[in-house]
């Protein structure tokens, strides 16, 4: 616990916390049914994001040996991240899209603006969330990389058995079976974007898999 106190990674979270914040306020004021004040949740995910981050650089670069933002991914790294988000885009319209936007409206986008809000807290937010931290975290806990990335991806995965649990009744078991392969093979694909070229990498794979909503935004007039 020593290390997330060091006046360094206290800083650098702080500082990696308020950027957090700051892009996803435009999801959290689009929320039209939320349960608490504006101001209260921001200050939540201010907090939120603060601890987690706390533990990307208070734990991952002792135990990693890596900085956590590495930017000279070799190019073929780039290729193969560009060619992941693109065929990962086409088979999510396809096979899970397809399924999911009638029953869960409220996650896909409607217009610009929510595509946009929705995107910068997917970047900003749910990569923290769901890779960067939970792999600090379990990567100091087992002093593994590989055990690390296993129990990372299964985190994901028990929180898709909760997303989807109330919808079990309405899919097929087929379709989720689909949504756990896509969500155990996205977990690790993360993970090695991370590892090889670091967090914008990843935030350039999704990107790209957010990209695809637009193609059912209506065109605006003119």
């Amino acid at each position: 616990m020593r290390s997330l106190l060091q006046p360094g990674v206290l800083k650098s979270a702080g500082i990696a916390a308020l950027i957090t914040s700051l892009v996803s306020f435009p999801r959290l004021a689009l929320w039209s049914d939320r349960p608490r004040p504006l101001w209260l949740l921001s200050l939540t995910l201010t907090w939120a994001s603060f601890i987690l981050w706390s533990f990307v650089f208070g734990w991952l670069p002792q135990t990693a040996h890596r900085p956590i933002p590495t930017v000279k991914a070799r190019p073929a790294l780039w290729s193969a991240a560009t060619c992941a988000g693109l065929a990962g885009a086409v088979m999510l319209r396809l096979f899970i899209d397809s399924v999911l936007q009638p029953l869960v409206p409220g996650d896909y986008p409607d217009t610009y603006e929510a595509w946009l809000a929705m995107t910068l807290f997917t970047l900003a937010f749910d990569q923290l969330f769901l890779c960067f931290a939970p792999f600090a975290f379990f990567v100091r806990l087992s002093q593994n990389q590989r055990a690390a990335a296993g129990l990372t991806v299964l985190f994901g995965v028990a929180l898709l058995c909760l997303r989807i649990n109330s919808l079990a009744s309405q899919v097929s078991p087929f379709f989720v079976a689909e949504l756990f392969v896509w969500r155990t093979g996205a977990g690790f694909l993360a993970l090695y974007f991370y590892l090889k070229g670091g967090a914008l990498l990843v935030w350039w794979w999704v990107l790209l898999l957010q990209l695809r909503h637009m193609i059912t935004l209506p065109v605006p007039a003119s």
